[in-house]
């Protein structure tokens, strides 16, 4: 195996004996061995070859049936190949399945010492781990609880924050982050994202072309058990995508004229953000106590409000929409810029505003001082999905950005869905406004 390499799949194929009839499986315990047959073989992969160099982040592409799960099983070690061989290089995590590896009747924590041991860690680096664990899992006391009293949710809560604190240098993800609440979506994305740039060798299974693009360098395709296509990415999920869009439209062909219109629409809000004011309270404080931010500020609340002010988390089409950021200055700077980016739940920035985009010039804030600014926009985001909100507070004179200084930021200050419009389906991320004319 090269040193460079983190996998390498040679000549792997796996073939299941399929049976009729439950009698057929003892027939052929007690007849095979005449070289008659009771089943029939499916070849599940065959003759599929490909590596991975360390520190890439590789996608895998195919339709249910196609074959990836058998794969990342036998290159996680939990199932044997018919022919060929899968060698790995290093500490391997994998989510394959949710909840596979807990014990239903043992707690949340037995669970989290038991797995990290079967990954590789000693007991003491367990003990050293468990705090930040539990931390990111954020069940509360129900980490106290068999796993068999959990949801669905909290199952994939703890089984990825125990896969990404081993340390692994290869992991492996297969449509684990699609369940689970919104929040806990976008937040094991950032987490993701980091391990990614840590040289964490990854390989991610999904049916979101999005996800995969917005993740990954190169994507291998599995079509029938067979090796594709590999390479680029973009190229990659191209041909595959064109590949879908030949088998939709011959299934429409085939189906009734009625069924076209059956499909789920998945419309979209976005925000087309543009500063409405900036407002400035002084509460006439002259002394101050340190925040959990540091010395500098506190961020006090995000929020995102309707038109007519109300708190909302659920934003339709098209609505009107107001983000709302209270920051409490305890220093006085100058040239200050408060900003947000809209991101979906694959961490991509979709758009975003600021003070200094705005204005093209930051403002002055005081000691004490209780500063407040408004985004004011219109939904045009794509529906029927979760967005998440990330802050950023810059000092920043020049256009260029070339003496910007962050001097907070998060990531995940809030998070938001959109509905979806049924009437005004949309298949794109955002919605500009086109006028169409007809010559």
């Amino acid at each position: 195996m090269s040193s460079e390499n983190a996998i390498e799949v040679s000549g792997l194929s796996k073939c299941y004996q399929v049976y009729e009839k439950p009698r057929d499986r003892l027939l052929q315990m007690l007849l095979g061995k005449s070289g008659k047959r009771f089943y029939r073989e499916f070849w599940a992969l065959r003759d599929v070859s490909f590596s991975i160099p360390k520190g890439q982040v590789y996608g895998i592409l195919g339709k249910n049936g196609a074959g990836k799960s058998t794969l990342l099983q036998i290159i996680c070690g939990t199932l044997a190949a018919t022919r060929g061989e899968a060698r790995v290089a290093g500490r391997v995590s994998a989510l394959l399945e949710l909840g596979s590896g807990f014990n239903p009747e043992f707690t949340g924590i037995e669970n989290i010492y038991m797995n990290a041991q079967l990954l590789g860690l000693t007991r003491q680096e367990v003990d050293g781990k468990l705090d930040k664990i539990i931390a990111f899992a954020d069940i509360g006391d129900h980490v106290h609880q068999p796993v068999k009293t959990y949801s669905s949710g909290m199952f994939a809560r703890l089984a990825f924050s125990v896969a990404i604190h081993v340390d692994p240098d290869i992991l492996i993800v297969d449509e684990t982050l699609s369940v689970g609440d919104a929040w806990f979506q976008h937040k094991s994305m950032a987490r993701m994202r980091k391990l990614m740039e840590s040289g964490c060798t990854v390989l991610f299974v999904s049916h979101s072309i999005d996800a995969v693009r917005a993740l990954c360098d190169y994507a291998i395709w599995i079509d029938g058990g067979v090796l594709k296509m590999q390479g680029n990415v973009t190229e990659v999920t191209n041909a595959y995508m064109n590949d879908v869009f030949v088998e939709h439209n011959r299934l429409i062909l085939e189906a009734s004229e009625d069924s076209i219109h059956n499909e789920p629409g998945g419309v979209a809000m976005a925000i087309s953000s543009t500063t409405e004011s900036v407002e400035f309270k002084d509460n006439g404080l002259t002394d101050f106590e340190e925040s959990v931010d540091g010395s500098v500020l506190n961020v006090q609340a995000v929020q995102l409000l309707s038109a007519d002010g109300q708190p909302i988390d659920r934003i339709e089409q098209r609505s009107d929409i107001v983000l709302v950021i209270d920051v409490k200055f305890h220093k006085a700077l100058k040239n200050v810029s408060i900003g947000f980016l809209i991101k979906d739940q694959f961490g991509q920035d979709l758009t975003g505003e600021s003070i200094f985009n705005t204005f093209r010039k930051g403002v002055e804030v005081h000691a004490g001082q209780l500063f407040r600014v408004k985004f004011r926009g219109t939904n045009m985001l794509r529906g029927g999905q979760s967005y998440s909100v990330a802050i950023r507070i810059n000092q920043v004179s020049r256009w260029d950005r070339s003496d910007n200084v962050v001097i907070y930021a998060d990531e995940l200050a809030a998070v938001f869905d959109v509905l979806t419009d049924n009437d005004e389906p949309m298949w794109f991320k955002f919605k500009m406004p086109f006028k169409v004319e007809c010559l």
